[in-house]
């Protein structure tokens, strides 16, 4: 059938992609009584390595969105407490359920629920939701329309507003013309989930290990999702059906509590790993396409702010939509906030990945400063830390450089 042949869909608000962040603005705009489609690729949400641990900052804003309460209904577990393991020295905790009025701590959920939890709140608050849509493109105009496979029928959508929450390899990125900049990986982030889990889950755990860090976010039910935070070169070092094997095997080998917190653990499907790459662009926006989320620009998982950072541009796309933006000046100021933010950001995982993963005779050094600036607020590194669970605009300007923070660290 020939595209002028189509049925004409019209609609108020297209978002391309169901994750948490497409899924989150559905959700906030169509109870703010907006008109909204939701077009999402899959059947049903696999597991894979992604965000699931979202720091209190980003509860905060899941709370000015309406979905904090979406999130532990559907079972996301709080973490009040963040367990650093450093080497040689004894455990130290970062209350981050202290650290921002009304946020008890990180909040944890496996992602495929917490998706799908999200995606069945848009519906019932009146979002039009479509899945399985495949050869999504974007024709622009001052009214954009959307076109799309659906039942192997071809379908198009015309609206006032395109929101891109399609992830890294956005197709809406694609289609607007809009690139990333890139920084290429320090680290190799790995992910498996597990169950089994025994002892205490009032915190989640962070502790240095041989290959690099080892991080331990809680879930409900015995369940986790462990990371490993590892060079690039080890990559390949949990793939394949031995690779949960070979996740395990290390996790157990570090020493004291955390070694016996995962002897118990069993894996939960496959190992899957990301690459700690940083993108970004200045303005993920053209004349009616605004980005959010992954297909905006992705921070170094490492520093663990994915879900924090999507909920935020969630937040700030929606008050602009609400306030009838249409246009890529109306943007402009979620641009300049996003790109100042993600700076930040990378600064954080950049002083993370060097401190405690990067290799070398001083590495041992290097995270005994790192711990000893957390547990003695050291002004030059433990704002920046902070930062990363408070939310990256605290962090003082004269420190956004990371000059003095690298310093300290190579005093080692």
């Amino acid at each position: 059938m020939g595209q002028d042949t189509m049925q004409m869909q019209n609609t108020q608000v297209v978002i391309v992609g169901g994750g948490i962040a497409g899924s989150s603005l559905a959700f906030s705009l169509a109870r703010a009584g907006r008109d909204v489609v939701v077009l999402e690729a899959s059947e049903h949400f696999d597991d894979r390595v992604r965000g699931e641990s979202m720091m209190p900052w980003g509860v905060r804003e899941a709370q000015n969105l309406g979905v904090a309460s979406v999130l532990l209904a559907a079972g996301a577990h709080t973490a009040g407490l963040w367990r650093r393991y450093g080497e040689g020295s004894v455990p130290r905790d970062v209350p981050v359920g202290l650290l921002i009025p009304g946020v008890n701590g990180s909040l944890n959920l496996h992602h495929p629920t917490a998706c799908q939890a999200l995606l069945d709140a848009a519906v019932h608050a009146g979002a039009t939701v479509q899945r399985g849509v495949v050869d999504v493109n974007i024709l622009r105009g001052a009214r954009p329309v959307v076109t799309y496979r659906h039942d192997d029928t071809q379908r198009q959508v015309s609206t006032s507003i395109v929101v891109g929450a399609d992830g890294r390899g956005s197709a809406v990125r694609r289609a607007i013309g809009v690139k990333l900049e890139r920084q290429e990986a320090d680290g190799f982030v790995a992910g498996l989930l597990v169950e089994g889990i025994e002892g205490a889950t009032d915190h989640d755990v962070v502790c240095d290990h041989d290959l690099g860090l080892l991080l331990l976010m809680h879930q409900c039910g015995g369940r986790a999702r462990a990371y490993f935070v590892v060079l690039p070169a080890l990559r390949s070092r949990y793939a394949g059906f031995d690779g949960a094997v070979q996740f395990l095997q290390d996790a157990t080998a570090v020493d004291g509590a955390v070694g016996a917190t995962m002897s118990t653990a069993r894996a939960i499907g496959r190992c899957g790993a990301v690459a700690g790459t940083d993108t970004w662009t200045a303005a993920p926006y053209v004349d009616g396409v605004v980005l959010v989320g992954d297909a905006a620009g992705h921070n170094d998982p490492t520093a663990g702010c994915g879900l924090s950072i999507a909920l935020r541009d969630v937040r700030i796309v929606r008050d602009l939509i609400l306030d009838g933006a249409q246009r890529s000046a109306d943007f402009d100021s979620y641009g300049a906030e996003r790109m100042e933010r993600m700076r930040r950001l990378r600064l954080v995982a950049d002083l993370i990945n060097t401190a405690c993963v990067v290799p070398g005779p001083d590495r041992t050094l290097r995270r005994q400063r790192f711990d000893s600036a957390l547990s003695e607020m050291h002004p030059t590194l433990f704002p920046l830390i902070l930062g990363m669970y408070a939310g990256p605009e605290i962090i003082p300007a004269d420190l956004c450089d990371g000059v003095a923070a690298r310093q300290f660290l190579q005093a080692a």
